[in-house]
């Protein structure tokens, strides 16, 4: 009799043992669920991936690591270890949005206009690279207020090169040295 006790008693412990190693299984798998379902940030500003994307192809800022690796899944949604850096690129960017805020404003980048003077800008106090660096967030909403949402940024051959060279007297060649 003993002994069957014994043997019941060691099943109930296996038992309930597997029950709580289930429900810890369990409780893993949904905070993992949870975690992953985070929508990710990036950089010291946490910015969204739609910031970051416009950030990289409009005012065209390198990032380390490289925006378009994969991105660490076991870091998800945590990757504020990212950095932006200003690029040559994102000094010709700035200065022909500038030019179309405060020289040439045109009734499709009106709403660029306000956001900027909201932010203080004006055409004695213009956007600078370095404020677009630490204030990525503002010069985003910015840019996304322009016409087509500043997707002509994205294209600096075809048309952001040329107005650069126009407003500055500056060639291009001489000043990105790829």
């Amino acid at each position: 009799m003993k002994k069957k006790h014994i043997i019941t008693i060691i099943i109930l412990v296996i038992v309930l043992l597997a029950g709580i190693k289930g429900v810890l299984l369990y409780r893993d798998y949904k905070t993992e669920q949870e975690r992953m379902a985070q929508k990710p940030y990036f950089t010291k500003y946490k910015l969204n991936e739609e910031e970051m994307n416009i950030l990289n192809s409009q005012f065209h800022v390198k990032t380390t690591p490289d925006w378009w690796e994969n991105w660490n899944e076991e870091d998800r949604p945590d990757y504020s270890y990212y950095t932006i850096e200003a690029t040559e690129d994102t000094k010709i960017v700035v200065t022909v949005m500038n030019y179309w805020l405060f020289d040439d404003l045109s009734e499709v980048d009106k709403d660029a206009w306000e956001k900027a003077t909201e932010y203080g800008f004006t055409t004695d106090n213009r956007i600078t690279v370095e404020w677009v660096m630490e204030h990525p967030r503002k010069a985003v909403e910015i840019m996304y207020s322009m016409a087509s949402h500043g997707e002509i940024f994205q294209e600096l051959r075809e048309w952001i090169y040329p107005i650069y060279e126009r407003i500055t007297g500056e060639k291009i060649e001489d000043i990105t040295k790829e």
